[in-house]
């Protein structure tokens, strides 16, 4: 489901993202390697298959994790999806009591004790649904996430700019951003963003969507936004299929 805005709040020492609003459905195609198997933290013992050393359900197999993925990963499911991906089945059982019960304490806290990445399951990730449809992930890889947001931009701006559309007239097919928009943006990501589609503006053939920094209030992210809270612009040219970002100068320079 596509949402009226995203928020991202990016933290590059720990590789996390909390975030609202980012379509993961398109995953197969970003990730292009599924995972061989997760480990569900969360779930009932009716789904996927249960594993005696740490007590989780798994799934087991990459086209099991596939179809298990293309269900739950947009918040689908019935209960909050929390899985991290491991390779063998072999280093799994070598986990320590002290490791498995990390894996407890990340599912209830949303938060890792240390390294969130695990030398003997060598994950990739751990997903993390919570409340008001906020997701925590972890990437080894963060170029994966940037690609994700990528993909969102992309499918929100195309969404807004056809939902006016008469009957006759052609859709409207928005160009994916290039890497390097993307990349300009990463030090704003870091201080907690919202890019708004309620508050879009189309001049002619510009669509401009806002970027408000919002932190950590998340309570905040319904209202309407003001110029204060403004911190970059992006442009679509949809003339020219040609985005472009523009900064805006602020009295004291986010931390990069």
């Amino acid at each position: 489901m596509i949402s009226d805005y995203i928020y991202v709040h990016l933290d590059g020492v720990t590789n996390s993202v909390l975030c609202k609003g980012i379509i993961f459905k398109n995953y197969d195609e970003i990730i292009r390697k599924i995972p061989e198997n997760i480990l569900l933290l969360n779930a009932s013992k009716d789904i996927g298959e249960f594993e005696p050393h740490t007590g989780f359900q798994m799934i087991h197999g990459v086209e099991k994790v596939r179809n298990y993925l293309k269900d739950n990963i947009d918040g689908n499911s019935s209960y909050a999806f929390k899985c991290i991906d491991f390779e063998s089945m072999e280093l799994l059982r070598q986990l320590t009591p002290v490791e498995i019960s990390e894996l407890l304490y990340v599912a209830h806290a949303h938060t890792h004790l240390h390294s969130p990445f695990y030398y003997k399951l060598q994950n990739n990730y751990i997903y993390l649904s919570m409340t008001d449809n906020f997701k925590k992930i972890y990437f080894r890889y963060l170029e994966q996430f940037y690609d994700f947001l990528n993909d969102s931009l992309t499918k929100s701006l195309e969404l807004k700019c056809n939902e006016k559309k008469k009957f006759f007239q052609k859709e409207t097919k928005i160009q994916p951003a290039p890497k390097e928009l993307i990349r300009q943006l990463i030090p704003l990501l870091r201080e907690g963003v919202l890019f708004s589609f309620t508050q879009i503006q189309v001049q002619q053939q510009i669509c401009e969507i806002p970027i408000f920094l919002v932190e950590d209030r998340l309570r905040d992210l319904n209202q309407v936004f003001s110029k204060k809270d403004l911190i970059g612009t992006i442009y679509y040219d949809k003339n020219q299929s040609k985005w472009s970002f523009k900064e805006e100068s602020l009295l004291e320079p986010l931390n990069r």
